[in-house]
């Protein structure tokens, strides 16, 4: 069995009692879900969000226990696995719900190769071609890891699919159909709003700029390079700006030829946006 990594929330404590985990591959949008997950629950249970040190949104549980234990994870390290290294026990999910949340491949291939060239810990030397067609955590491991959890998203309690498209398109819906999944009692209009606006892209950049959450999670490699950002461009088919047409048809031949059919329009869902 493949458990998630403590130093994701901190402690395996905070893992073993999760009742809702949020998994996706990396650069999916997970951060910008997380801050607007947070800031609804601290405009809406009257927290303030220095109770949520680190985005850590378990901490507001041990204010108001009522508050659904909710983490946020990388599962199986995926981002340093090759497709063969990857565990398709997810047996460790079952009585808990799972919100996995999916990007256009193409964006999150570009967005993860930034990531990994950019910003501190994550050192990778070669060019965006060779990273995309490289075996450990690149295009071929993250299609074998929506694989894998196409096949078991039976096994959690609940499993709620949603994506970076879905978030783009009806942010204030999306949000609400999330928190409303992991057993947040329904915010008001208004603090939907609020928590909207707060994870906005222009606000999420002005925090990183100013370290306002002390995290590594939202934090740039170099204030003068935005390509460094956590925040980076946060649009949707931005990879036309950096792959090749070459680059492309490989990705979407990845896609179409080993991608569960289901899931192949998720993959490519900055096509259904222009």
């Amino acid at each position: 069995m493949t458990l998630p990594t403590p130093s994701q929330e901190g402690s395996w404590d905070a893992a073993d009692s999760a009742e809702v985990v949020v998994i996706s591959f990396p650069k999916c949008g997970r951060t910008w879900l997380r801050v607007m997950m947070a800031k609804a629950i601290s405009a809406g249970w009257g927290l303030p969000m220095e109770v949520c040190a680190d985005l850590q949104l378990t901490a507001f549980c041990e204010v108001e226990p009522a508050i659904p234990r909710i983490i946020f994870w990388h599962d199986d390290r995926v981002a340093w696995r090759s497709p063969n290294e990857l565990s398709s026990d997810k047996s460790w999910y079952r009585g808990r719900k799972v919100v996995f949340l999916t990007r256009d491949l193409r964006d999150t291939m570009v967005s993860h190769y930034f990531q990994r060239t950019r910003r501190p810990g994550n050192p990778y030397r070669g060019e965006l071609g060779e990273f995309l067609a490289a075996e450990e955590g690149s295009l071929r491991t993250c299609v074998a890891f929506w694989n894998i959890w196409y096949a078991s998203r039976g096994i959690p309690d609940g499993f709620l699919l949603t994506s970076y498209e879905r978030l783009a398109a009806d942010t204030t819906g999306e949000l609400a159909r999330v928190l409303e999944f992991c057993g947040v009692p329904s915010p008001a209009p208004g603090t939907l709003r609020e928590a909207v606006e707060f994870g906005g892209f222009d606000r999420m950049r002005a925090m990183e700029v100013a370290d306002v959450f002390h995290s590594e999670k939202l934090r740039p490699g170099r204030l003068d390079d935005v390509e460094s950002y956590k925040t980076r461009r946060g649009i949707v088919g931005g990879y036309r700006d950096y792959l090749t047409p070459q680059q492309i048809a490989y990705a979407g031949a990845q896609i179409e030829g080993r991608l569960v059919p289901d899931w192949q329009p998720l993959a490519l869902a900055a096509d259904m946006v222009g």
